[in-house]
Protein backbone atom coordinates (compact mmCIF):
# COMPACT_ATOMS: atom_id res chain seq x y z
CA UNK A 1 0.00 0.00 0.00
CA UNK A 2 1.77 3.50 -0.85
CA UNK A 3 -0.74 6.09 0.26
CA UNK A 4 0.31 7.74 3.28
CA UNK A 5 0.33 6.87 6.55
CA UNK A 6 -2.18 9.07 7.65
CA UNK A 7 -4.85 8.96 4.96
CA UNK A 8 -4.68 5.73 3.15
CA UNK A 9 -7.86 6.47 1.33
CA UNK A 10 -6.58 8.40 -1.44
CA UNK A 11 -4.00 7.31 -4.06
CA UNK A 12 -2.48 10.18 -6.61
CA UNK A 13 -2.92 10.25 -10.34
CA UNK A 14 -1.33 12.37 -13.05
CA UNK A 15 -1.28 10.41 -15.70
CA UNK A 16 -3.69 12.28 -17.92
CA UNK A 17 -4.33 9.43 -20.79
CA UNK A 18 -5.88 6.90 -17.84
CA UNK A 19 -9.48 6.33 -18.01
CA UNK A 20 -10.87 5.67 -14.43
CA UNK A 21 -14.36 4.32 -13.51
CA UNK A 22 -16.32 3.15 -10.15
CA UNK A 23 -18.43 1.55 -12.50
CA UNK A 24 -18.58 -2.93 -11.76
CA UNK A 25 -16.50 -2.77 -8.93
CA UNK A 26 -18.57 -0.05 -6.74
CA UNK A 27 -20.70 -3.41 -6.37
CA UNK A 28 -18.00 -5.28 -4.55
CA UNK A 29 -16.89 -2.60 -2.40
CA UNK A 30 -19.49 0.01 -2.14
CA UNK A 31 -19.38 4.20 -1.25
CA UNK A 32 -16.73 5.70 0.67
CA UNK A 33 -14.51 2.84 2.29
CA UNK A 34 -12.95 2.86 6.49
CA UNK A 35 -9.58 3.00 6.97
CA UNK A 36 -9.73 -0.84 7.60
CA UNK A 37 -11.33 -1.72 4.71
CA UNK A 38 -9.50 -0.40 2.00
CA UNK A 39 -6.31 -1.40 3.89
CA UNK A 40 -7.59 -4.85 4.06
CA UNK A 41 -8.41 -5.53 0.71
CA UNK A 42 -5.86 -3.20 -1.68
CA UNK A 43 -2.85 -4.93 -1.73
CA UNK A 44 -4.79 -8.69 -1.52
CA UNK A 45 -7.41 -7.83 -4.23
CA UNK A 46 -4.59 -6.66 -6.64
CA UNK A 47 -2.52 -9.14 -6.17
CA UNK A 48 -5.63 -11.61 -6.49
CA UNK A 49 -6.54 -10.47 -10.15
CA UNK A 50 -2.98 -10.42 -11.18
CA UNK A 51 -2.51 -13.75 -10.15
CA UNK A 52 -6.10 -14.51 -11.65
CA UNK A 53 -4.82 -13.45 -14.77
CA UNK A 54 -1.92 -14.78 -15.06
CA UNK A 55 -3.43 -18.23 -15.04
CA UNK A 56 -5.04 -16.88 -17.60
CA UNK A 57 -1.90 -16.87 -19.61
CA UNK A 58 -2.49 -13.36 -20.16
CA UNK A 59 0.03 -11.71 -18.01
CA UNK A 60 3.59 -12.80 -17.87
CA UNK A 61 5.69 -13.09 -14.93
CA UNK A 62 7.25 -10.16 -14.59
CA UNK A 63 3.96 -8.35 -14.77
CA UNK A 64 2.56 -10.14 -11.22
CA UNK A 65 4.69 -7.99 -8.63
CA UNK A 66 2.15 -5.01 -7.35
CA UNK A 67 2.59 -1.49 -9.38
CA UNK A 68 3.92 1.96 -6.93
CA UNK A 69 1.27 4.27 -9.13
CA UNK A 70 -2.08 4.40 -9.20
CA UNK A 71 -1.57 4.26 -13.05
CA UNK A 72 0.19 0.82 -12.73
CA UNK A 73 -2.75 -0.66 -10.78
CA UNK A 74 -6.23 -2.35 -11.26
CA UNK A 75 -7.98 -1.00 -9.20
CA UNK A 76 -7.19 1.81 -6.54
CA UNK A 77 -8.93 4.02 -4.12
CA UNK A 78 -9.69 7.73 -4.71
CA UNK A 79 -11.41 9.73 -2.16
CA UNK A 80 -12.55 6.63 -0.30
CA UNK A 81 -14.27 5.31 -3.29
CA UNK A 82 -13.02 1.80 -4.99
CA UNK A 83 -12.11 3.05 -8.88
CA UNK A 84 -11.16 0.84 -11.53
CA UNK A 85 -8.34 1.13 -14.24
CA UNK A 86 -10.01 1.22 -16.96
CA UNK A 87 -6.94 1.00 -19.58
CA UNK A 88 -5.52 -1.99 -17.40
CA UNK A 89 -9.02 -4.09 -17.70
CA UNK A 90 -8.46 -3.06 -21.72
CA UNK A 91 -5.08 -4.71 -22.06
CA UNK A 92 -6.35 -7.40 -20.60
CA UNK A 93 -9.51 -7.89 -22.93
CA UNK A 94 -7.30 -7.41 -26.01
CA UNK A 95 -4.95 -10.28 -24.47
CA UNK A 96 -7.90 -13.02 -24.23
CA UNK A 97 -9.16 -14.70 -26.83
CA UNK A 98 -12.94 -14.31 -27.63
CA UNK A 99 -13.29 -11.07 -25.97
CA UNK A 100 -12.05 -7.41 -26.13
CA UNK A 101 -11.15 -3.56 -25.21
CA UNK A 102 -14.28 -2.40 -25.99
CA UNK A 103 -16.43 -5.83 -25.00
CA UNK A 104 -14.85 -5.56 -21.44
CA UNK A 105 -15.45 -2.15 -21.18
CA UNK A 106 -19.00 -2.19 -22.45
CA UNK A 107 -19.88 -5.00 -20.13
CA UNK A 108 -17.93 -4.31 -17.20
CA UNK A 109 -18.21 -0.37 -17.10
CA UNK A 110 -21.92 -0.07 -19.01
CA UNK A 111 -20.85 1.85 -22.49
CA UNK A 112 -17.64 2.31 -24.81
CA UNK A 113 -16.82 5.45 -25.68
CA UNK A 114 -16.89 6.16 -29.28
CA UNK A 115 -13.36 7.01 -29.88
CA UNK A 116 -12.23 3.45 -28.18
CA UNK A 117 -10.41 1.83 -30.77
CA UNK A 118 -9.30 -2.32 -29.71
CA UNK A 119 -5.94 -3.25 -30.20
CA UNK A 120 -6.18 -7.54 -30.08
CA UNK A 121 -3.11 -9.17 -30.28
CA UNK A 122 -2.24 -12.63 -31.04
CA UNK A 123 1.30 -12.61 -28.95
CA UNK A 124 -0.99 -14.40 -26.08
CA UNK A 125 -2.96 -16.85 -27.49
CA UNK A 126 -0.01 -19.93 -26.91
CA UNK A 127 0.52 -18.86 -23.10
CA UNK A 128 -3.49 -18.87 -23.04
CA UNK A 129 -4.07 -22.29 -25.06
CA UNK A 130 -1.42 -23.76 -22.39
CA UNK A 131 -3.10 -22.28 -18.99
CA UNK A 132 -6.41 -21.53 -19.79
CA UNK A 133 -8.03 -25.11 -20.36
CA UNK A 134 -6.80 -26.36 -17.33
CA UNK A 135 -7.17 -23.51 -15.01
CA UNK A 136 -10.94 -22.90 -16.54
CA UNK A 137 -11.63 -26.55 -16.03
CA UNK A 138 -10.63 -26.93 -12.63
CA UNK A 139 -12.88 -23.66 -11.50
CA UNK A 140 -15.67 -24.87 -10.40
CA UNK A 141 -14.31 -27.41 -8.08
CA UNK A 142 -11.53 -25.68 -6.96
CA UNK A 143 -14.68 -22.51 -5.95
CA UNK A 144 -16.89 -24.70 -4.39
CA UNK A 145 -14.45 -26.31 -2.37
CA UNK A 146 -13.08 -22.98 -1.17
CA UNK A 147 -17.12 -22.08 -0.47
CA UNK A 148 -17.19 -25.40 0.95
CA UNK A 149 -14.05 -24.95 3.61
CA UNK A 150 -14.89 -21.05 3.93
CA UNK A 151 -18.27 -21.39 5.32
CA UNK A 152 -17.26 -24.35 7.60
CA UNK A 153 -14.27 -21.89 9.30
CA UNK A 154 -16.91 -18.71 9.07
CA UNK A 155 -19.62 -20.57 10.80
CA UNK A 156 -16.64 -22.23 13.34
CA UNK A 157 -15.47 -17.76 13.59
CA UNK A 158 -19.52 -16.98 14.14
CA UNK A 159 -20.09 -19.84 16.95
CA UNK A 160 -17.05 -19.57 19.05
CA UNK A 161 -15.90 -15.72 18.33
CA UNK A 162 -12.26 -14.90 19.47
CA UNK A 163 -12.32 -13.22 22.75
CA UNK A 164 -8.58 -12.37 23.00
CA UNK A 165 -6.41 -9.79 20.97
CA UNK A 166 -4.40 -12.27 19.94
CA UNK A 167 -7.02 -14.46 18.37
CA UNK A 168 -8.49 -11.56 16.68
CA UNK A 169 -5.29 -10.78 15.32
CA UNK A 170 -5.13 -14.30 13.72
CA UNK A 171 -8.71 -14.65 12.40
CA UNK A 172 -7.74 -11.17 10.71
CA UNK A 173 -5.12 -12.45 9.20
CA UNK A 174 -6.94 -15.60 7.77
CA UNK A 175 -9.87 -13.55 6.76
CA UNK A 176 -7.26 -11.91 4.41
CA UNK A 177 -5.83 -15.07 3.22
CA UNK A 178 -9.64 -16.48 2.35
CA UNK A 179 -10.60 -13.14 0.49
CA UNK A 180 -7.37 -13.36 -1.36
CA UNK A 181 -8.30 -16.70 -2.59
CA UNK A 182 -11.72 -15.80 -3.05
CA UNK A 183 -11.08 -12.80 -5.39
CA UNK A 184 -8.45 -14.76 -7.24
CA UNK A 185 -10.83 -17.35 -7.99
CA UNK A 186 -13.60 -14.58 -8.75
CA UNK A 187 -11.70 -12.69 -10.83
CA UNK A 188 -11.50 -15.45 -13.28
CA UNK A 189 -14.82 -16.97 -12.80
CA UNK A 190 -15.82 -13.25 -14.06
CA UNK A 191 -13.58 -13.02 -16.75
CA UNK A 192 -14.40 -16.37 -18.09
CA UNK A 193 -18.40 -15.66 -17.83
CA UNK A 194 -17.55 -12.07 -19.54
CA UNK A 195 -16.04 -14.07 -22.58
CA UNK A 196 -18.97 -16.49 -22.49
CA UNK A 197 -21.58 -13.59 -22.64
CA UNK A 198 -19.58 -12.42 -25.43
CA UNK A 199 -19.84 -15.80 -27.36
CA UNK A 200 -23.90 -16.26 -26.55
CA UNK A 201 -24.07 -12.66 -27.44
CA UNK A 202 -22.47 -13.09 -30.84
CA UNK A 203 -24.19 -16.11 -31.51
CA UNK A 204 -27.63 -14.32 -30.92
CA UNK A 205 -27.02 -11.97 -33.89
CA UNK A 206 -25.61 -14.79 -36.06
CA UNK A 207 -29.24 -16.58 -35.53
CA UNK A 208 -30.36 -12.88 -36.58
CA UNK A 209 -32.43 -12.28 -33.07
CA UNK A 210 -30.71 -9.72 -31.40
CA UNK A 211 -31.67 -9.73 -27.42
CA UNK A 212 -32.14 -13.17 -27.49
CA UNK A 213 -29.43 -13.60 -24.87
CA UNK A 214 -31.21 -12.17 -22.17
CA UNK A 215 -33.24 -15.13 -22.50
CA UNK A 216 -30.22 -17.34 -23.41
CA UNK A 217 -28.55 -16.84 -19.33
CA UNK A 218 -31.02 -17.19 -17.33
CA UNK A 219 -32.56 -20.02 -15.25
CA UNK A 220 -29.40 -21.39 -13.95
CA UNK A 221 -29.38 -24.23 -11.34
CA UNK A 222 -27.42 -23.51 -8.15
CA UNK A 223 -27.85 -19.52 -7.99
CA UNK A 224 -26.88 -18.86 -4.70
CA UNK A 225 -29.05 -15.96 -4.76
CA UNK A 226 -32.05 -17.75 -5.32
CA UNK A 227 -31.30 -20.20 -2.96
CA UNK A 228 -31.11 -17.47 -0.29
CA UNK A 229 -34.41 -16.25 -1.13
CA UNK A 230 -36.20 -19.76 -1.09
CA UNK A 231 -34.45 -19.66 2.75
CA UNK A 232 -35.88 -16.40 3.23
CA UNK A 233 -39.58 -17.94 1.68
CA UNK A 234 -39.26 -20.64 4.13
CA UNK A 235 -38.02 -18.18 7.30
CA UNK A 236 -41.34 -15.72 6.31
CA UNK A 237 -43.70 -18.82 6.63
CA UNK A 238 -42.09 -20.09 9.68
CA UNK A 239 -40.44 -23.05 8.21
CA UNK A 240 -36.79 -22.36 9.20
CA UNK A 241 -35.85 -20.29 12.27
CA UNK A 242 -33.85 -17.41 12.37
CA UNK A 243 -30.60 -18.68 13.81
CA UNK A 244 -30.18 -21.54 10.77
CA UNK A 245 -30.97 -18.93 8.29
CA UNK A 246 -27.89 -16.44 10.12
CA UNK A 247 -26.14 -19.81 9.91
CA UNK A 248 -26.31 -20.02 5.77
CA UNK A 249 -26.52 -16.13 5.10
CA UNK A 250 -26.13 -13.91 7.90
CA UNK A 251 -22.92 -12.34 6.31
CA UNK A 252 -25.17 -10.23 3.87
CA UNK A 253 -26.81 -7.47 4.55
CA UNK A 254 -26.90 -3.57 3.77
CA UNK A 255 -23.42 -2.48 2.58
CA UNK A 256 -21.92 -6.12 3.19
CA UNK A 257 -19.12 -5.25 0.90
CA UNK A 258 -17.96 -2.66 3.87
CA UNK A 259 -16.23 -3.89 6.98
CA UNK A 260 -17.71 -1.35 9.47
CA UNK A 261 -21.57 -1.85 8.32
CA UNK A 262 -23.99 -4.33 10.27
CA UNK A 263 -25.15 -7.27 8.35
CA UNK A 264 -28.29 -9.58 9.36
CA UNK A 265 -25.81 -12.06 11.69
CA UNK A 266 -24.72 -8.75 14.08
CA UNK A 267 -28.88 -7.07 13.48
CA UNK A 268 -31.43 -9.23 12.13
CA UNK A 269 -34.27 -6.25 11.83
CA UNK A 270 -33.88 -5.37 8.45
CA UNK A 271 -33.88 -9.24 7.53
CA UNK A 272 -36.83 -9.90 9.82
CA UNK A 273 -39.01 -7.27 8.30
CA UNK A 274 -38.27 -8.34 4.88
CA UNK A 275 -39.45 -11.49 6.07
CA UNK A 276 -42.39 -9.91 6.98
CA UNK A 277 -42.75 -8.39 3.26
CA UNK A 278 -42.66 -11.92 1.95
CA UNK A 279 -45.68 -13.39 3.73
CA UNK A 280 -47.79 -10.69 1.15
CA UNK A 281 -46.51 -12.88 -1.78
CA UNK A 282 -48.88 -15.03 -3.42
CA UNK A 283 -47.75 -19.27 -3.90
CA UNK A 284 -46.79 -18.71 -7.38
CA UNK A 285 -43.94 -16.32 -6.41
CA UNK A 286 -41.51 -18.39 -4.94
CA UNK A 287 -38.14 -18.77 -5.78
CA UNK A 288 -38.23 -22.25 -7.04
CA UNK A 289 -41.01 -21.67 -9.19
CA UNK A 290 -39.36 -18.59 -10.78
CA UNK A 291 -36.10 -20.04 -11.60
CA UNK A 292 -38.36 -23.11 -12.71
CA UNK A 293 -39.76 -20.29 -15.34
CA UNK A 294 -37.07 -18.92 -16.09
CA UNK A 295 -35.53 -22.48 -16.71
CA UNK A 296 -38.32 -23.15 -19.30
CA UNK A 297 -37.93 -19.64 -20.75
CA UNK A 298 -34.02 -20.64 -21.71
CA UNK A 299 -34.66 -23.96 -22.43
CA UNK A 300 -37.31 -22.40 -25.37
CA UNK A 301 -34.37 -19.83 -26.20
CA UNK A 302 -31.87 -22.51 -26.78
CA UNK A 303 -34.20 -24.36 -28.92
CA UNK A 304 -35.80 -21.08 -31.38
CA UNK A 305 -31.26 -20.43 -31.56
CA UNK A 306 -30.25 -24.10 -32.33
CA UNK A 307 -33.02 -23.92 -35.10
CA UNK A 308 -32.10 -20.81 -36.59
CA UNK A 309 -28.49 -21.44 -37.07
CA UNK A 310 -28.80 -24.65 -38.31
CA UNK A 311 -27.28 -28.39 -38.27
CA UNK A 312 -23.48 -27.35 -39.22
CA UNK A 313 -23.25 -24.53 -36.18
CA UNK A 314 -25.19 -26.03 -33.77
CA UNK A 315 -23.09 -28.67 -32.41
CA UNK A 316 -20.55 -25.40 -31.50
CA UNK A 317 -23.37 -23.42 -29.87
CA UNK A 318 -24.24 -26.52 -28.14
CA UNK A 319 -20.83 -25.96 -26.32
CA UNK A 320 -21.37 -22.59 -25.62
CA UNK A 321 -24.62 -22.75 -24.05
CA UNK A 322 -23.63 -25.84 -21.68
CA UNK A 323 -20.25 -24.04 -20.33
CA UNK A 324 -22.40 -20.47 -20.22
CA UNK A 325 -24.73 -22.70 -17.83
CA UNK A 326 -21.98 -23.89 -15.71
CA UNK A 327 -19.53 -21.04 -15.65
CA UNK A 328 -21.81 -17.89 -15.45
CA UNK A 329 -23.03 -19.00 -11.78
CA UNK A 330 -19.72 -19.33 -10.77
CA UNK A 331 -19.27 -15.48 -10.81
CA UNK A 332 -21.67 -14.83 -7.82
CA UNK A 333 -20.33 -17.78 -5.76
CA UNK A 334 -16.84 -15.87 -6.01
CA UNK A 335 -18.93 -12.65 -5.23
CA UNK A 336 -20.30 -15.11 -1.93
CA UNK A 337 -16.66 -16.18 -1.06
CA UNK A 338 -15.53 -12.99 -0.54
CA UNK A 339 -18.49 -11.49 0.92
CA UNK A 340 -18.02 -13.95 3.58
CA UNK A 341 -14.41 -13.36 4.31
CA UNK A 342 -14.87 -10.00 5.06
CA UNK A 343 -17.68 -10.51 7.49
CA UNK A 344 -15.24 -12.68 9.25
CA UNK A 345 -13.28 -10.22 9.25
CA UNK A 346 -15.54 -7.69 10.20
CA UNK A 347 -16.01 -9.60 13.34
CA UNK A 348 -12.53 -9.84 14.17
CA UNK A 349 -12.09 -6.53 13.35
CA UNK A 350 -14.67 -5.52 16.19
CA UNK A 351 -13.41 -8.16 18.90
CA UNK A 352 -10.25 -6.19 18.29
CA UNK A 353 -11.94 -2.69 19.15
CA UNK A 354 -13.54 -3.98 22.19
CA UNK A 355 -10.05 -4.62 23.40
CA UNK A 356 -8.71 -1.52 22.55
CA UNK A 357 -11.31 0.45 24.48
CA UNK A 358 -11.27 -2.07 27.36
CA UNK A 359 -7.51 -0.67 27.63
CA UNK A 360 -7.99 3.23 26.82
CA UNK A 361 -6.71 3.06 23.30
CA UNK A 362 -9.70 4.00 21.24
CA UNK A 363 -13.54 5.93 22.81
CA UNK A 364 -15.69 3.49 20.88
CA UNK A 365 -15.35 0.15 19.43
CA UNK A 366 -16.30 1.36 15.96
CA UNK A 367 -13.64 3.75 15.94
CA UNK A 368 -11.35 0.72 15.12
CA UNK A 369 -12.52 0.71 11.48
CA UNK A 370 -10.41 4.64 11.42
CA UNK A 371 -7.27 2.03 11.84
CA UNK A 372 -5.48 0.26 9.22
CA UNK A 373 -4.91 -3.10 8.52
CA UNK A 374 -1.37 -3.21 9.13
CA UNK A 375 -1.83 -1.02 12.60
CA UNK A 376 -3.66 -3.76 13.97
CA UNK A 377 -1.42 -6.34 13.65
CA UNK A 378 1.28 -3.99 14.94
CA UNK A 379 2.45 -5.71 18.38
CA UNK A 380 4.18 -2.77 19.39
CA UNK A 381 2.06 0.20 17.83
CA UNK A 382 3.77 3.61 17.66
CA UNK A 383 0.92 6.21 16.80
CA UNK A 384 -2.01 7.75 18.80
CA UNK A 385 -4.79 5.04 17.76
CA UNK A 386 -7.27 7.56 19.43
CA UNK A 387 -5.79 10.72 16.83
CA UNK A 388 -5.12 8.22 13.55
CA UNK A 389 -8.94 7.43 13.98
CA UNK A 390 -10.53 10.46 14.39
CA UNK A 391 -8.10 12.35 11.56
CA UNK A 392 -9.36 9.97 9.16
CA UNK A 393 -13.05 9.44 10.26
CA UNK A 394 -13.02 13.53 9.49
CA UNK A 395 -11.74 12.55 5.95
CA UNK A 396 -13.70 9.80 5.56
CA UNK A 397 -16.94 12.36 6.47
CA UNK A 398 -15.72 15.37 3.91
CA UNK A 399 -15.82 11.92 1.19
CA UNK A 400 -19.11 11.18 1.92
CA UNK A 401 -20.35 15.18 0.83
CA UNK A 402 -18.86 14.58 -2.67
CA UNK A 403 -18.71 12.01 -5.28
CA UNK A 404 -16.79 10.77 -8.62
CA UNK A 405 -17.61 11.45 -12.13
CA UNK A 406 -19.24 8.04 -13.92
CA UNK A 407 -15.84 8.22 -15.87
CA UNK A 408 -12.59 10.40 -15.73
CA UNK A 409 -9.18 10.79 -17.53
CA UNK A 410 -6.10 11.78 -15.47
CA UNK A 411 -6.72 12.72 -11.72
CA UNK A 412 -10.11 12.02 -10.43
CA UNK A 413 -12.28 15.26 -9.80
CA UNK A 414 -14.63 15.32 -6.63
CA UNK A 415 -18.45 16.70 -7.78
CA UNK A 416 -20.61 17.85 -5.18
CA UNK A 417 -23.91 15.67 -4.58
CA UNK A 418 -27.29 17.62 -6.24
CA UNK A 419 -29.47 16.39 -3.95
CA UNK A 420 -31.60 19.14 -5.20
CA UNK A 421 -32.03 17.76 -8.18
CA UNK A 422 -35.79 18.33 -10.13
CA UNK A 423 -34.81 15.27 -12.22
CA UNK A 424 -36.63 14.12 -15.70
CA UNK A 425 -39.93 16.16 -16.36
CA UNK A 426 -42.74 13.98 -18.08
CA UNK A 427 -42.10 12.23 -21.45
CA UNK A 428 -38.38 12.57 -20.63
CA UNK A 429 -36.33 9.53 -21.55
CA UNK A 430 -33.53 7.62 -19.23
CA UNK A 431 -31.50 5.68 -21.55
CA UNK A 432 -29.40 2.88 -20.06
CA UNK A 433 -27.61 -1.06 -20.82
CA UNK A 434 -30.55 -3.30 -21.69
CA UNK A 435 -30.28 -6.21 -19.04
CA UNK A 436 -33.69 -8.32 -20.21
CA UNK A 437 -36.32 -9.18 -18.94
CA UNK A 438 -39.42 -7.60 -20.86
CA UNK A 439 -41.25 -4.28 -19.31
CA UNK A 440 -42.90 -3.54 -16.82
CA UNK A 441 -45.39 0.19 -16.03
CA UNK A 442 -45.08 0.81 -12.19
CA UNK A 443 -44.40 3.74 -9.41
CA UNK A 444 -40.67 4.30 -8.91
CA UNK A 445 -38.85 3.77 -5.08
CA UNK A 446 -35.78 5.31 -4.95
CA UNK A 447 -33.69 3.20 -2.61
CA UNK A 448 -30.36 4.28 -0.88
CA UNK A 449 -30.32 1.18 1.45
CA UNK A 450 -31.62 -2.16 0.77
CA UNK A 451 -33.12 -2.31 4.51
CA UNK A 452 -35.71 -0.05 3.44
CA UNK A 453 -39.19 -0.64 2.46
CA UNK A 454 -40.21 -1.69 -1.39
CA UNK A 455 -44.15 -1.39 -2.02
CA UNK A 456 -44.37 -4.88 -3.98
CA UNK A 457 -44.08 -4.42 -7.72
CA UNK A 458 -42.53 -1.07 -7.54
CA UNK A 459 -39.95 -0.21 -10.16
CA UNK A 460 -36.47 0.12 -8.09
CA UNK A 461 -34.08 2.46 -8.68
CA UNK A 462 -30.69 3.09 -7.03
CA UNK A 463 -27.23 3.95 -7.19
CA UNK A 464 -25.75 0.48 -7.04
CA UNK A 465 -26.10 -2.97 -5.53
CA UNK A 466 -24.53 -6.01 -3.68
CA UNK A 467 -25.90 -9.78 -3.02
CA UNK A 468 -27.38 -7.99 0.09
CA UNK A 469 -30.10 -6.12 -1.92
CA UNK A 470 -31.50 -9.65 -3.93
CA UNK A 471 -34.06 -9.69 -0.97
CA UNK A 472 -35.58 -6.03 -2.76
CA UNK A 473 -35.61 -7.73 -6.32
CA UNK A 474 -37.88 -10.22 -6.00
CA UNK A 475 -40.25 -7.89 -4.34
CA UNK A 476 -39.56 -5.26 -7.26
CA UNK A 477 -41.68 -5.12 -10.87
CA UNK A 478 -38.65 -4.02 -12.52
CA UNK A 479 -35.44 -2.57 -11.53
CA UNK A 480 -33.04 0.24 -12.82
CA UNK A 481 -29.52 0.93 -11.25
CA UNK A 482 -26.74 4.00 -12.21
CA UNK A 483 -23.77 1.43 -12.52
CA UNK A 484 -22.53 -1.85 -13.91
CA UNK A 485 -23.48 -3.41 -17.41
CA UNK A 486 -25.07 -6.66 -19.04
CA UNK A 487 -22.91 -8.82 -16.74
CA UNK A 488 -23.01 -6.99 -13.53
CA UNK A 489 -24.93 -8.49 -10.30
CA UNK A 490 -28.33 -6.30 -10.58
CA UNK A 491 -28.35 -7.76 -14.19
CA UNK A 492 -27.17 -11.50 -13.35
CA UNK A 493 -30.23 -11.03 -10.79
CA UNK A 494 -33.05 -9.60 -12.42
CA UNK A 495 -32.40 -12.13 -15.49
CA UNK A 496 -32.51 -14.99 -13.15
CA UNK A 497 -35.62 -13.37 -11.62
CA UNK A 498 -37.57 -12.94 -14.67
CA UNK A 499 -37.83 -8.78 -13.74
CA UNK A 500 -37.01 -6.02 -16.19
CA UNK A 501 -33.75 -4.66 -15.72
CA UNK A 502 -31.42 -1.27 -16.90
CA UNK A 503 -28.30 -1.10 -15.73
CA UNK A 504 -26.26 1.97 -15.78
CA UNK A 505 -28.57 5.16 -16.18
CA UNK A 506 -25.50 6.62 -14.62
CA UNK A 507 -27.51 9.52 -12.87
CA UNK A 508 -31.33 7.92 -12.72
CA UNK A 509 -31.45 7.73 -9.36
CA UNK A 510 -31.42 11.34 -8.76
CA UNK A 511 -33.55 12.05 -12.08
CA UNK A 512 -36.32 10.09 -11.05
CA UNK A 513 -38.20 9.91 -7.55
CA UNK A 514 -40.25 7.78 -5.46
CA UNK A 515 -43.71 8.11 -6.75
CA UNK A 516 -42.99 8.71 -10.09
CA UNK A 517 -44.71 6.83 -12.61
CA UNK A 518 -42.06 4.83 -15.70
CA UNK A 519 -42.45 2.50 -17.93
CA UNK A 520 -39.32 0.75 -17.80
CA UNK A 521 -38.00 -1.70 -20.86
CA UNK A 522 -35.37 -3.93 -19.65
CA UNK A 523 -34.89 -5.36 -23.47
CA UNK A 524 -34.38 -1.42 -25.16
CA UNK A 525 -32.64 -0.31 -22.37
CA UNK A 526 -34.83 2.73 -22.02
CA UNK A 527 -37.10 4.60 -19.03
CA UNK A 528 -39.38 6.68 -19.94
CA UNK A 529 -41.22 9.12 -17.32
CA UNK A 530 -45.23 9.29 -17.93
CA UNK A 531 -46.45 11.14 -14.83
CA UNK A 532 -44.45 12.97 -11.82
CA UNK A 533 -45.12 11.78 -8.67
CA UNK A 534 -46.54 14.98 -7.25
CA UNK A 535 -48.35 15.47 -10.87
CA UNK A 536 -51.30 12.74 -9.48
Amino acid sequence: MTQGMLNPLHWEASDPDVLWSPGNVSEAIPGVSTALNWSFIDDAIERAARNAFYSMGVLRRGERSLGERAEDRFMVCFYGRTVANIEAMRRIGDRTPGTSANAIEEQLFGVVRPDAVNQSTNRYVPTVLARMPGTATRLCSRQLALRSELTAWWRGSVLEPPTTLDGARALLVEAREFYARSFELGTFASMLAQGLYDQVVALAHAAGSPGLQHRLITGYDGMLETEMLSDLWSLSGGRMDLSAFLLRHGFHGPDEGQMASRVWREDPAPLLSLARRYQELKPHAHPQLVVARQRAIREDAERELLGALGRLRAPGARLVLKLAKALIPQREVGKANYTQALDAARLAARTIGRVLVEGGALDAVDDVFGLTYEELLDASPSGDYRSLSAERSRLRADYLTTELPEKWLGPPQRIGVDAASNGAGPGSVIAGEPGGGGSVTATVRVVSDPAEDLELGEVLVCHCTDPGWVTLFHLAGGVAVDMGGTMSHAAIVARELGIPCVTCTVDGSRRLHTGDLVRLDGDSGEIELLERGGDR
